[in-house]
């Protein structure tokens, strides 16, 4: 059964639910007019109104620096609870099947004798995770993240035999061409990330880069990713809301893109997978404990597009969304306090 687990590749793609959720930091590098003195002979003065405060935090590293030239720092430290929801196809490169016998005999199978295409896997998964961060220097966040996956694929494959006889035994136990085969995962997702961030006026840009490792409950091992993500936006102020005691507050709107590496190679047991009852009687006549599968894949794209706006209601109080689309299409929501 050369191909049937090209199903199972689809799961390699729940780190990607984790690589959207790496730019929620927005550095405003704005300089605030409010904050600059004019001197009667119309020199401008680095000294700002409100005196820095003589308990300047740790962090960021040359923090009280910028703050004197007039730039507007975020608070230092931050606690994010997200939410991800993505949709996405894949493509199934090659599969190997090992430790596979022939009933009766007990002598090995050759991995060429079954046969299951499959046609097209549709994957879909939901992500809850906690990210920390800091702000190390006015230009540069570092962060770490843990979270939670859960989801399923759905594949729809032809099931067959490239030996005639095989094959018309196979095909007597019904129609096994276009049938769906789901395929659902859960695990772990951890990782590390920075953001560097910069701007002129209200303008600004970011670019994420971060390191993650998924481990599945249905595979062997880690998957591994890398996530490259460019971002650029403008920032304005919002008014303030009387009736509702709501303060002046600040709206970010950004446009990107994201490019994911993830390690394609994995393997597991075939007895961790569950199937639909035709095929699982196929897999129970050769399977006897041992057997193993090896599947390669490649995502449709590596790159997709982004949008996504931050409100920060207050210093300390943000809510952030973004959505991703063409190839990848996915959403993600986040509530961050910052200290």
């Amino acid at each position: 059964m050369t191909k049937l687990a090209a199903v199972t590749a689809s799961v390699l793609l729940t780190t990607t639910a984790f690589a959207q959720q790496d730019s929620q930091k927005s550095l405003d590098y704005s300089l605030d007019t409010g904050n600059v003195e004019i001197t009667p002979a119309g020199e401008t003065s680095t000294i700002q109104k409100d005196e820095v405060e003589d308990d300047e935090p740790f962090l960021p590293i040359f923090g009280k620096e910028a703050r004197e030239k007039g730039y507007e720092l975020p608070k230092s430290y931050g606690v994010n609870v997200n939410y991800m929801n993505i949709h996405q196809n894949i493509n199934v490169k090659s599969i190997q099947f090992d430790g596979l016998t022939i009933p009766f005999i007990n002598r090995p199978l050759k991995p060429d004798l079954f046969k299951i295409d499959v046609l097209s896997t549709r994957q879909r998964s939901h992500t809850e995770t906690l990210r920390l961060d800091a702000w190390v220097f006015p230009f540069m966040n570092v962060y770490g993240v843990v979270g939670h996956t859960k989801g399923r694929s759905i594949s729809k494959i032809n099931v067959g035999s490239t030996n005639p006889f095989v094959n018309k035994l196979i095909k007597s136990m019904g129609d096994m061409d276009g049938i769906d085969f789901v395929l659902k995962f859960k695990g772990t997702t951890y990782g590390l990330g920075t953001t560097f961030a910069g701007g002129v006026g209200n303008w600004f840009g970011l670019l994420d880069l971060n390191y993650t490792r998924t481990k599945l409950n249905i595979i062997d091992g880690n998957i591994k990713a890398f996530t490259l993500a460019p971002r650029v936006g403008y920032r304005f102020a919002l008014p303030a809301i009387d009736t509702i005691k709501l303060p002046q507050s600040k709206f970010s709107l950004w446009v990107g893109t994201m490019y994911q590496n993830v390690d394609q190679n994995f393997h597991g047991k075939l007895s961790k997978l569950s199937f639909s009852p035709k095929l699982q009687s196929l897999i129970s006549a050769v399977n006897k404990g041992q057997g193993t599968f090896n599947v390669k894949q490649k995502m449709e794209s590596p790159w997709n597009m982004l949008a996504g706006f931050r409100w920060e209601i207050t210093p300390s109080f943000n809510i952030l969304a973004e959505a991703g689309f063409i190839k990848r299409n996915s959403f993600f929501a986040a509530v961050e306090y910052r200290f």
